[in-house]
Order: structure tokens, then sequence, then C-alpha cells
């Protein structure tokens, strides 16, 4: 599965970068954590600053813990997306190793630097506080087992886009698209009927806005830095960004296995996804600038056409020209 040569030549591909992200994101914490400290300290020899009562750390409020999850976006881009563009795929598939044992490497060695990284960085930071004895810490187990699931989820989110698309922007594109999916597909339509009927019943619509926060993936990450809500059942947080972590694995495993090279450079690497999301894509123009313009019904259809023309050159010249 996992082939050790493999493993170094992604490693040696983009060692620097990976050396760097490393040193820099274990360390950002506890740093954060140790000036917090040494300001606390200066302000109790400083006559004219009011101290709080006591050193405490919050670590809701961290810097790292709730944007960890952009490592993830980097290392996915980096290890398909960027060699795509650089045309050093070629190469790597050309390697005496099967496709499957190719994706399993980039893999492993993504999601294994996220867990050493969250890893360092846990173990540094409760050295820390150990030593400081702050009064108070505020979600430091549970802050950073969440930051490490939505990077992981992120992670495979993220790769598995660039197994569908054939350059770097392409598959940030994608991945940003799937992860607000559920408030196109389910969000929208749902709003546009509410609308409509002028509803004056809003528990379906409840309900609905509930679980379309709850499938999308994009809430995980805005939701990483503050308290969670039990939007259907308690342990979402966790549960789904696991089970999403394991679709987007094996997604991204099967469409690996069986993409076309030829189409690097296109958006899709697949010529049969492209009219589809074409006509998504202004499908979703329509309903969004509809409801941008529902404040009247002239603006509902005026939006709703200016939203068609937007869609349908926005999908030509993104989907359509090579780039």
């Amino acid at each position: 599965m996992v082939k050790r040569q493999l493993l170094f030549k992604e490693w040696k591909q983009s060692e620097l970068t990976f050396i760097l992200v490393i040193l820099v994101a274990a360390l950002a914490t506890p740093f954060t954590m140790l000036m917090d400290y040494t300001s606390f300290q200066s302000c109790l020899k400083d006559t004219s600053c009011i101290p709080v009562d006591d050193f405490y750390y919050n670590f809701h409020s961290d810097a790292f813990l709730s944007s960890s999850w952009i490592i993830g976006v980097l290392f996915a881009l980096i290890q398909l997306g960027v060699e795509r563009n650089k045309g050093l795929m070629d190469f790597t598939l050309s390697l005496p190793f099967s496709r499957s044992s190719i994706y399993h490497s980039k893999f492993m060695l993504g999601t294994g630097i996220l867990v050493l990284i969250h890893a360092v960085s846990y173990g540094i930071t409760f050295l820390l506080i150990f030593l400081l004895n702050p009064s108070e810490i505020y979600g430091f187990h549970s802050q950073y087992f969440n930051a490490l699931i939505i990077s992981l989820m992120i992670y495979s989110l993220f790769l598995a886009a660039g197994t569908l698309t054939g350059s770097a922007i392409a598959q940030a594109l994608v991945a940003f698209s799937t992860a607000i999916l559920p408030f196109l597909v389910i969000g929208l339509p749902a709003d546009h009927l509410n609308l409509l009927l002028r509803s004056t019943n809003n528990f379906d619509l409840y309900f609905i806005n509930n679980f379309t926060m709850t499938m999308s993936p994009v809430m995980y990450v805005i939701k990483l830095g503050s308290d969670v809500e039990p939007y259907l059942f308690t342990g979402h947080h966790i549960v789904i960004p696991i089970v999403m972590l394991i679709l987007f694995y094996i997604i991204g495993l099967i469409y690996f296995q069986k993409h076309p090279v030829e189409r690097t450079g296109r958006f899709f690497l697949y010529p049969k996804m492209d009219r589809p999301i074409q006509i998504m894509v202004i499908v979703f123009g329509v309903l969004g600038f509809g409801m941008a313009g529902s404040s009247s019904l002239l603006g509902y259809v005026v939006g709703m056409l200016i939203g068609g023309a937007v869609g349908a050159l926005m999908s030509y010249f993104l989907i359509y020209r090579k780039k």
C-alpha cells in the first residue's frame, strides 16, 4: 500500500516547505502562550498597568488551533495541484508503482505531518502549562483534538478535489465549492421555496438550516474557535468530520486510480463533468442572485437574469478554457 520510496520522493519534492511549516506551526501555540505569560508578568511589575487577578489561557481563541486547517489546504495543493502545474505528475505516474500506492503515500505523508505538528505542539504546550501553572485553562484537550480532526478533514477534501481537477486553482475552487455545497443544493432552494410560499411556519426551514450547517464542511472551520451547538445530535462536530474524512479519502482514491493524464491543465480531468457542472453553476447563480434581489418582484427577476449570465460566463471561462 504505502511505499517507502514514494514517501521519500514526496518528502524530498517539498522538503523545505514541510520543514518550515512543521517548525512554525508546532511552536505557534506554545510561543503565543509564553508571550501572554511574559506580558502578564511585565504587567505585574508595572505600576501603571492594571493586571488581571491570575494568569489564564483560552485555547478556544488560539490563532494556530483556529486556523491549523490551512496547513491541510497547503499540503493538498502542493501534493497534487502544484505538482500538475509544474508538469511533475507525469513523472510520478510513470514510476513503477500502482496509482493506489502513489495516492496512499501522498495521503499518509500529509496526514502524518498534520498529526506530528499537532502532537508536538500539544506536548510542548502541556509542558508549558506544567511549568507556568496558569490558574485556568480553557479547552486545552478538546481544542487540540478538534483542530486535528478538522485539519485532516479539510486536507482529505482538498486532496480529493485534486484528483478531479487539472490545476491548483481548479483544485482550490472545487474544494471550496464542495465545502459550501449543502448551502447551495439544499439551503438556496429552501430559501426560495420559503420566499415564494410566504410561509409563516419556519419549523421545517429551521430544521433544514440546521441540517445544512451540519453537512457543510465549511461550518466546522468557522465554528472551530467557538462553542459547538448540537444542531442534530450531540457529538456531531466529531462524528461527521470523521465520516467526511473517510468519504473524501475514498473518493480521492477511486478517482486518482482512473483519472486521465492527458487533460492536465483543464479545469476537470473528466470531460463528462464539464456540462453538468456548468449547468449547476448557472442554476446556483440564478438562485443566489435572485435571493440577493428578493426585496421586490422586479429585483428578484432581474437578479435571476444577472445570476444566469454571470454563471454562464464564469463556467465557460473556468471550465472550457485550458489554462
